[in-house]
């Protein structure tokens, strides 16, 4: 849309609200548009995001084609009010939109509340089911992320706006207690994941190769299970960054681009469960792999303090493999220890994409920067952080890690091959 268009179209918004907004500017008038206005009596919230595009959300009391909800006066509502749906309680959602940015990608998102949540994190796992109308495939969410306003957000479609409308009807079987407060369309965000990944080759032009050699590098070569030779500190320099087996082959040690020190335990050494077992591997640097039955196992290890540098924030990482079906596990694993607990993906989640009707409906990765989405490694492994610590002024002291990794369903976890946990700075 050219400037003056789009103008004179917020020109023209702005004069249908009731009462008409006051600006003194044009600045003014963008800026008041990006925070957000009610229009259609209160019944749409619009607003701009960053680059302009159009963001859309309706109150869910305008989407529902029943008066049997209970609908209540609701303050943190942008729109003053909320739908309350409990356990087990089927609805209907019919939205219609009228301001979307044509040719720009969206997600649909559903807005609310857990009526009974007693600590909020920044993910959250929501028991719900939907569908299309007219549709037979039943989807999942499985979780729901917390938006900057304290609201929850499940991810619900894709798709690509042709014009301004977009009419659906989406139907909810829902099985915890929410607060609804709409349907918002918000264009689709690109996530650049920082991922650092120290499997790369190594380059023999590496500058600062001599102040990233540790002190103690002679007394580190003594670790390695194998004879190490080398006759100048680039050459130790480069056997270091490559890295050797330590601790008979239960572990592997290696510093990073920085001259940080990080290392692999051996999955055979930290996983413990009665459903796991070892099996040969030769793809892993230990030779062999945990192997799964069925559903969640338990990590537990103490990191010794020579084996991570001081003063620097740490995160652990499960290197696995799944297998080339991996229909089975699209759910999310539950991870935590004693005080704390997260959510961690192994496979993608997908987002259901709408296509035009005469094309068949598609998926694309739910695009979020994550620290429970997995990534790809370069050595053919995959890997997602699971847990993250900072090491003391002085490292006399251990870290321990005690994490159970749990799924609801027993038997999602069959053909999960695990190579162990890599311990590197972040």
């Amino acid at each position: 849309m050219e400037w003056k268009a789009r103008l004179f179209y917020y020109e023209k918004l702005s004069k249908s609200l009731e009462p008409p907004l006051n600006y003194s500017s044009i600045v003014e008038l963008w800026k008041l548009m990006s925070k957000g206005v009610l229009l259609n009596g209160g019944k749409t919230w619009f607003s701009l995001n960053k680059k302009g595009e159009h963001c859309e959300m309706t109150s869910i009391t305008e989407c529902l084609d029943s008066h049997t909800f209970e609908i209540k006066s609701y303050d943190p509502s942008r729109f003053g009010v909320i739908a309350h749906f409990s356990k087990n309680e089927i609805f209907k959602a019919h939205v219609k939109t009228q301001f979307l940015s044509p040719g720009v990608t969206y997600t649909v998102n559903l807005v609310f509340e857990l009526t009974t949540i007693v600590n909020l994190t920044d993910c959250h796992p929501i028991s719900l089911k939907y569908k299309l109308q007219g549709e037979t495939e039943t989807l999942n969410p499985y979780l729901s992320y917390m938006r900057e306003d304290g609201w929850y957000m499940a991810e619900l479609y894709q798709f690509t706006s042709d014009e301004r409308v977009v009419d659906l009807e989406i139907l909810f079987d829902v099985f915890d207690d929410i607060y609804v407060d709409g349907i918002e369309f918000w264009p689709l965000e690109k996530s650049v994941m920082k991922h650092k990944d120290e499997n790369q080759p190594i380059s023999d032009s590496d500058a600062n190769w001599k102040e990233n050699l540790p002190a103690d590098y002679e007394d580190i070569m003594k670790w390695s299970i194998d004879s190490v030779q080398w006759t100048t500190k680039k050459e130790a320099y480069s056997i270091i960054r490559n890295g050797f087996l330590i601790d008979d082959g239960q572990k592997w040690f290696s510093i990073d681009k920085n001259g940080k020190k990080c290392h692999m335990l051996s999955a055979t050494d930290v996983c413990i469960d009665e459903n796991i077992y070892t099996m040969p591997c030769p793809e892993s640097r230990f030779g062999e792999a945990i192997g799964c039955h069925s559903g969640g196992f338990i990590i537990r290890s103490k990191i010794k303090s020579q084996l991570v540098s001081s003063q620097t924030t740490y995160a652990s990482y499960l290197v696995y493999k799944l297998p080339k079906n991996q229909s089975g596990f699209e759910a999310p694993l539950f991870v935590n220890d004693e005080d704390w607990g997260t959510y961690i993906y192994l496979a993608s989640p997908q987002t259901p994409v709408i296509r035009p009707k005469d094309e068949q409906n598609t998926y694309n990765p739910l695009d979020k920067q994550m620290k429970g989405f997995p990534l790809q490694r370069s050595d053919g492994w995959m890997e997602v952080q699971i847990w993250e610590f900072r090491t003391a002024a002085t490292t006399t002291e251990m870290s321990h890690i005690r994490l159970a990794l749990i799924t609801r369903n027993i038997n999602n976890l069959r053909g999960l091959i695990i190579q162990g946990i890599e311990i590197r700075p972040i």
